[in-house]
Order: structure tokens, then sequence, then C-alpha cells
């Protein structure tokens, strides 16, 4: 009881920490355009869209010769912002990336690490990802958390974890009711049969479970099953984007089965994610759409994209990357297409 006592603590504190923290990286747009030519110092002169991705005015050195007079001081209308940031210079919970008809928002971590959840652009105005961006810290601090999230990263109305279950406020997390044990969740405001079941924990959930104590035994037999499956779970409990069996990493569905053939060889897996593989088979056919862009042998986009004979660049969810910003491997499809290009989902 007292290490769950200690552990709804530390989730009240990590509610506080998100309005008081402070991070040492900057997401730079964030942060304070410079408007005056004194904050540049002698030598240097305020130089429009050289600064924060081009959105600001920037001190550059000056040339011999150059008198250092700037005529006119602007924000360049035509930049693209990064990301949403907040006044610490940390990223914020949610980034939305396209318009509103084909665009979505994303979770976020204060670095800018993509985290479970997302919403349709036009439908994520109240998003919040409080669930996800909790968790997320919870596990980077060591704890085991098998705390729900929503589809958008939000929190589930019921909450279990080391076995107490209590009711959220699904925007922030914050308890409603006092923790009871587990066995007794029924009784809680918050307990739906249809939607939880007999057992708080997910399938995907029970089978990493297992498998925890499988690897356990092996381990204090001094053994090791190699070809032992490794299942991995979203925030939902619900099966993540790839599981891995025999060496082969496969693209997955929410419940767990395989998608298409898009798959990697473990020692090659290149930061898979499987988001193509899923946007073409599960979210886009979902709301009526599909997937116009190419992706990879593992299920991640293809950074290149070729469209009526242009070559544009994506992202790793898919949406178009300003020209500037383009890897190298865009570049070097761009020039062996003769250097034409086309903008695609901005």
């Amino acid at each position: 009881m007292n290490k769950f006592i200690l552990f709804l603590t530390v989730i009240c504190a990590n509610l506080l920490a998100d309005v008081f923290s402070t991070n040492t990286k900057s997401c730079d747009i964030a942060q304070t355009c410079i408007t005056d030519l004194s904050d540049c110092g002698l030598g240097f002169t305020l130089t429009r869209n050289t600064h924060i991705f081009g959105c600001c005015p920037g001190c550059t050195q000056d040339a011999p010769g150059d008198d250092g007079d700037l005529e006119e001081v602007f924000f360049d209308d035509e930049c693209v912002p990064p990301a949403n940031c907040l006044p610490d210079g940390s990223f914020g919970p949610v980034q939305c990336k396209g318009d509103r008809f084909t665009g979505r928002c994303f979770c976020s971590d204060k670095k800018g690490q993509r985290l479970f959840g997302q919403m349709w652009r036009s439908d994520a105005n109240e998003m919040t990802c409080a669930c996800s961006t909790a968790r997320k810290e919870l596990e980077d601090a060591g704890h085991v958390v098998t705390l729900h999230c929503t589809a958008n990263g939000d929190y589930e109305p019921l909450q279990c974890n080391q076995g107490m279950c209590w009711c959220v406020e699904p925007k922030t997390g914050q308890p409603t009711v006092i923790p009871i044990p587990e066995e007794d969740m029924k009784l809680l405001p918050c307990y739906s049969g249809p939607a939880v079941g007999e057992q708080y924990l997910r399938r995907c959930e029970s089978i990493v479970s297992s498998l925890s104590r499988i690897y356990k035994e092996q381990s204090e037999h001094g053994t090791r099953f190699y070809g032992n499956p490794t299942t991995v779970c979203d925030y939902d409990g619900s099966y993540g984007a790839y599981q891995i069996e025999n060496g082969i990493a496969y693209c997955t569905g929410r419940d767990g089965k395989i998608l298409g053939s898009w798959q990697a060889i473990v020692s090659e897996m290149n930061n898979m994610n499987c988001n193509c593989a899923r946007d073409s088979r599960i979210h886009f056919p979902a709301r009526g759409m599909s997937v116009a862009e190419v992706c990879q042998p593992n299920g991640n986009y293809r950074p290149n994209q070729i469209a009526n004979g242009a070559v544009y660049c994506v992202d790793s969810d898919g949406y178009t990357i300003e020209r500037r910003r383009w890897p190298q491997i865009c570049v070097e499809a761009d020039r062996a297409n003769n250097g034409t290009l086309t903008t695609r989902r901005p």
C-alpha cells in the first residue's frame, strides 16, 4: 500500500511538474525575436529571416565595408514553425501537422519525440495528451506503469496500477475517488463492463506480463531462449506498431495481426515505426481516405516521394518537409529527377 501511495504521489508531482518544469533542450520557435538593432552589438547587423528557422531576423557579422544598415525588419509570412512550444522552450504535448483536412495532431514529449496518441486536426481542439506524457515521464523514471490512455492521449476514466484502482478526470488525470483494491474495481462509478471486461490488463499487456515472468525464470536458471517473441504494447493496452518473432519485426494492427508484408530483420530495423503501414491500413481508411505516399519495406514512410514526375520529401509522419530541411536522400533524389519539386499535404 505504501508503494502505491508513493506511485500516486509521483503522478501528482508529475502533473505539477508540467506546470513548473524547465528544460535544457530548446524548442526554437519559443525564443524571442530580436527587433532592436542595439541588441546585435558592434560589428553585427540585424538581418531578416536568418534566425529560428527563418521566422525571425537575426544578428550576422558585417562584411568589410558594410555600413550595417537594414531598411526593414520583418517576420517572413512564409516561414514554417517546426513545433508548438511552451514558454520555457520545451516542446508542447500536442504537435500538429498538415491542413484542416488531412492534417493530424500527435502527442509529444518535451524533447519533441512522438508519443502514443493522435487525432485528426479538425477534431483536436481539446486534445491534451496528458496521459501519454505522464506515462512516458513515469517510465523514464523507472516505474512500472499500467495507466491506460485513450487513442488521443487522454486518460481513460478507470485507472489501475500496482493492485489498486481509481477513477480520474480524463483531461487531467486527477483522481476523483479514493483508490480501492483491483479485485473490487467493479464497485467504482467509472467501471464499465463492455469497455473494461473482467480484468484490467488487456490481452497484449497480459502477454507481456507472462513473458516477463518467463524471462525472469530463465535468467534465474542461467538460460535464455532467444526464440522468445517480443511483444510491444501501446499505451491503451492494445498491440503496438510492430511485434518481433524469430528475429523478424512485423508491422501489426491494434489486434496484433500482421499488416501486409511490411517487415524487417531485427538487426536492420533502422528506427522502424510502421507509421506508413498503419496509416495505409488503419487510420486513413477509417476516415474514408487513402495514403498517396509510398512506404518503405519496414512500414515507415519513404522520405523521398514522387508525384506527377516531381520529387517532394516527407517526414516520419508522412507530411511534407520544407525544401531547405530536406535530408540528403531527398536532395539526391531531386537531383536525379532534374531538380523539379512539388508540394503535397503541406
